[in-house]
This record gives structure tokens, sequence and C-alpha cells, in this order.
């Protein structure tokens, strides 16, 4: 940080690159297997559902923004050292990077247990995780300038696809969405908890807002990028509710990638394939951007370079994802980051808020 608490000029991103960002990170692998494990509990209602959930995100965004509105140009590894201390919040700062980490291992172990199943069942874990890691950790290691600009790339390389939920449409049945609302509300809201784990990337507010240009725009750019994200999920979960049938959907793995195995184009055998390939573009998208988040945190705190940090993490990362073996340990894992994100999501922001509020914390420039 450049003295007066300001992120250096070649650091900042502007409110075009914060929503893209907040747009396109939390669209990791979780929405190519979401409406399957919504409808679990949903059953045809699983579009209100994910609709519903879009209020979670936006209730953190909320509480994200009156905090650091509070404190002026901190970000919330500061937050943390202003409210709780040295010790304690270095505490807390690790804790927060721990998480932005394992979701980082997380999103990319899930993404090489698909292209596993879809395109290479022979080739070995480890293998993939070293191919799809040197991306991830080149892209985090530019900063967050270059990742801001990568996350619009990313926006216009893969908006398309979702165009092509026209294909499925045509052969959908409407009536697999009806009669609407019919499961309940409680089942509504029990299936819009499900949706957490294709949601967050919300949170990593907290540690963009220093280095934001204008924070006047903050609120308004977040706000927008949420419930992009969410009418993109609930366009989504419709188009596959048409699709599928409720018995087939709870037999199928990833519904979005299937039924792009409908799609018919003359030149394309097997669409599905072009659809896994480029996604790797997002992937990397999401990856990179909460493993910088997640060394933020740990250079606050330890002050070691950069590069010694991102070569621990490569072998750490490279270990974890190497002993998680198969679909059952991989949802397991998935879950505890699904429960955990909400928390930092929506609870943390919130408590933090009141605790300064209380204590009549507040802050101006970041130390």
């Amino acid at each position: 940080m450049a003295a007066g608490g300001s992120a250096e000029p070649h650091k900042r991103i502007n409110s075009i690159q914060l929503l893209f960002l907040l747009h396109t990170v939390p669209i990791g692998v979780g929405v190519l297997g979401l409406v399957r494990f919504v409808a679990d509990r949903s059953n045809h209602d699983a579009a209100l559902a994910i609709l519903l959930s879009g209020l979670y995100p936006q209730i953190g965004i909320l509480f994200i923004w009156l905090l650091l509105k509070r404190f002026g140009s901190y970000g919330l590894y500061d937050v943390f050292r202003r409210l709780f201390g040295r010790w304690l919040g270095g505490l807390l700062s690790l804790l927060f990077a721990a998480y932005c980490l394992f979701a980082t291992v997380m999103t990319l172990r899930t993404f090489v247990e698909l292209v596993n199943a879809w395109l290479f069942p022979m080739m070995p874990v480890w293998v993939l995780t070293v191919l799809f890691l040197l991306p991830i950790i080149y892209a985090s290691y530019a900063g967050l300038q270059l990742l801001g600009r990568y996350a619009i790339a990313t926006f216009f390389l893969t908006v398309w696809i979702f165009f092509m939920n026209y294909f499925p449409i045509a052969e959908g049945t409407v009536s697999h969405l009806l009669p609407i609302g019919s499961t309940g509300l409680t089942s509504i809201v029990q299936g819009s908890m499900l949706s957490a784990l294709s949601l967050l990337g919300t949170e990593l507010l907290l540690v963009y807002y220093p280095y934001i240009t204008y924070k006047k725009d903050v609120l308004p750019a977040a706000s927008i990028a949420s419930w992009g994200v969410t009418l993109m999920y609930t366009g989504t979960a419709v188009t596959t509710l048409m699709f599928f049938s409720h018995d087939q959907l709870k037999k199928t793995i990833w519904p979005l990638l299937t039924m792009f195995k409908h799609v018919q184009i003359p030149f394309i055998e097997r669409f599905e394939t072009i659809i896994i390939a480029i996604w790797l573009v997002q992937i990397v998208n999401t990856c990179s951007t909460y493993l910088w988040a997640g060394m933020e945190g740990v250079q606050k705190v330890f002050r070691f370079q950069a590069i010694y940090l991102y070569a621990a993490f490569f072998l750490g990362a490279l270990i974890l994802s190497s002993r998680i073996a198969g679909r059952i340990e991989i949802n397991f894992y998935l879950n505890i980051l699904s429960k955990t994100g909400m928390a930092v999501m929506v609870v943390l922001p919130a408590l933090l808020w009141l605790f300064a509020v209380l204590f009549r914390k507040k802050g101006g420039t970041a130390p």
C-alpha cells in the first residue's frame, strides 16, 4: 500500500473490472451441477429456490459495504487488526486466507474430476492438477489488476454458452415446471440454501475494497453483478427442469453438460467437449482470484516473499488434490466449503459491522 492508504496505480481496479470480477468468479464448477442438488430438495420449484438464493449474497454485499465504508480504505485483513489487535487479528486473517486457499483447491479438484469423467478417464489426477495449477498461479501472481481484466475477457469468452440453452429448451417440456410453488415455502427455502456453493465469490469484495478506485460505485456494481449471476443461474435452472424429468435429473451428475450433448452442430460431433475446454478459462478465473485473496492475507501476517508462498501452495495443492479420491470425498469437502462460505459471505461481515458499531471502531487509511 502506498502512503495515504490508497493502492498503487498499477494495482487499482475500476468499477467495471469490479463488476466483472464479482460476476464471473462465482461461476466456477458449481453451475454445472447446481440444479440437480437444488431439485433434490425443491423438486420442480428449483428455479424459484435459486432465484430466492440471490438474497444471500445481496445481504452480504450490504453488510460488507456498511463495514468497509466505516473503515475508509481498509480491507478485511486491516479491519481484523483494527478490531482485534495484532495477534487475534492475525489469526483471523490466516483463517480467512485458509478459506480462500481451500476454495481454490476444491474448485480445481472438482474440475479435474469433471475432466477425468468426460475427457481423459485414464489421466492421473496429479498430471491434470499440475497442468491447471500453472496458469492459475501465473494469473494470481500477476495481481488484481490483471485479474480484473481477465474477468472481463472470461465473461465475453463464455457468455455465449448461455445462449446455447436454446437447443435444450426446444426439446423441453413446460409442464415439468408446473404447478409453480406447489412444493411449499419450506422446501424452496431449503433448496435455496443448497445454492450457496455456486454463489460464493461475493465475499472477496472484503479483500478487493482497498484497490477499488471509485468506492462510491461499490454497492451498485456489486449488486448488479450478484443479481446478474442469480438470474443466469435461474435461467439455466428453468432450461434444465424443462429438459429433464425429475427422475432423470436425480441420475445425472452434470446436467448442464448432459444437455449440451444434444446440441446438434454439423461440424462438431461432441459439443460438450468444446464447453469443457472453454470452461477452463472460467476455472482459472475463479481459482486465481481466490488464490490472490488468500495470498494477500498470508503476506499481511508473515511478510514472506510471494514467490515462496506460491511455491508452497503449489506443493500443498498438488498433495491435497491427489489425496482426495473420488466423487464422494469431493462432495464431502464441497459441503464443508458451502457451509463455511455462506457464513463468511453473510454472517462474518454482519458480525464485524455490529462489533465496530458497538465498540465505536472506525478507520481512515490502511496502515
